[in-house]
């Protein structure tokens, strides 16, 4: 999934192989969420998503609302009208608020939540139950600030990812799982992104939303072109998980292993410099 308020970007994401062009207009709290964190507030309106809509016609698109509130019937009813194939409902804490969000949506799109708060990780067999959820992503930044982590990651070393994604196939198989953003596979990481991948095919994530490094922060087609080759950059994603998949059942395990100590070395950088 990729970020984008023009359509000129999304026109060249979607030709370049992303799967799925993504509208935020989650504002509600969001600031003080992220207060301190090198993260945005996009900022995107109805009228990006319309346009978008209309740039790419024949893909995919996803709508990010607001965490649930008494509003929420309306922004659903708002983004379906402008064309989103997809809802994503953030920041929710329990299955009343996940079945609301449903029967708002009901039946016009799919239904995406984005699973990051404490509240809603130990309630995920019976939000995963509810009726009419099409995937589950787990948000890591707001996640591991939630349970007061230091380091995002170590929701991957601490097999939260793992319990979690256990939990939501155990109750509902059919429902597609994913995590956390992306980077450039070469961009230097504490975890290179390459782990990071290699860690989705593990769990058998089938989504992961692209980094605005992705797109050089390009507020048109003519500077994406001109900052990155995204074509390439996402050959290197589709190359890199084609080798995380042709992995034996050893090799994955040892690449478990040794991608867990290393985030436990950068998490212990993290807590000591705290």
């Amino acid at each position: 999934m990729l970020m984008t308020r023009d359509g000129g970007v999304a026109r060249a994401a979607v030709r370049a192989g992303v799967d799925r062009i993504f509208l935020d207009l989650e504002i509600a709290g969001k600031a003080e969420r992220q207060r301190g964190r090198n993260t945005i507030i996009s900022g995107h309106t109805l009228a990006d998503l319309e346009r978008v809509r209309a740039a790419v016609p024949d893909a995919e698109v996803l709508a990010r609302v607001n965490p649930p509130s008494a509003g929420t019937p309306g922004e659903v009813d708002a983004v379906v009208r402008a064309g989103a194939d997809v809802v994503m409902l953030p920041y929710f804490q329990s299955s009343q608020q996940v079945a609301a969000f449903v029967a708002a949506v009901a039946g016009r799109a799919r239904t995406c939540l984005l699973l990051e708060t404490a509240a809603a990780a130990v309630r995920v067999e019976r939000i995963a139950a509810v009726g009419g959820v099409d995937e589950i992503h787990v948000g890591l930044n707001d996640l591991h600030a939630s349970m007061g982590l230091a380091f995002m990651h170590e929701l991957l070393a601490g097999g939260v990812l793992d319990e979690l994604a256990s939990r939501i196939r155990a109750v509902a198989p059919a429902i597609r799982f994913g995590f956390g953003g992306g980077a450039l596979l070469d961009a230097p990481h504490p975890v290179p992104p390459r782990d990071v991948l290699r860690e989705h095919v593990r769990l058998g994530s089938r989504m992961i939303i692209l980094s605005r490094t992705f797109t050089g922060d390009a507020t048109n087609e003519a500077e994406l072109a001109a900052r990155v080759d995204l074509p390439a950059e996402i050959a290197k994603i589709r190359q890199a998980v084609a080798a995380a998949r042709a992995r034996t059942a050893d090799e994955t395990e040892r690449d478990r292993l040794r991608i867990r100590e290393l985030i436990w070395r950068v998490a212990d950088q993290a807590v000591a410099r705290a």
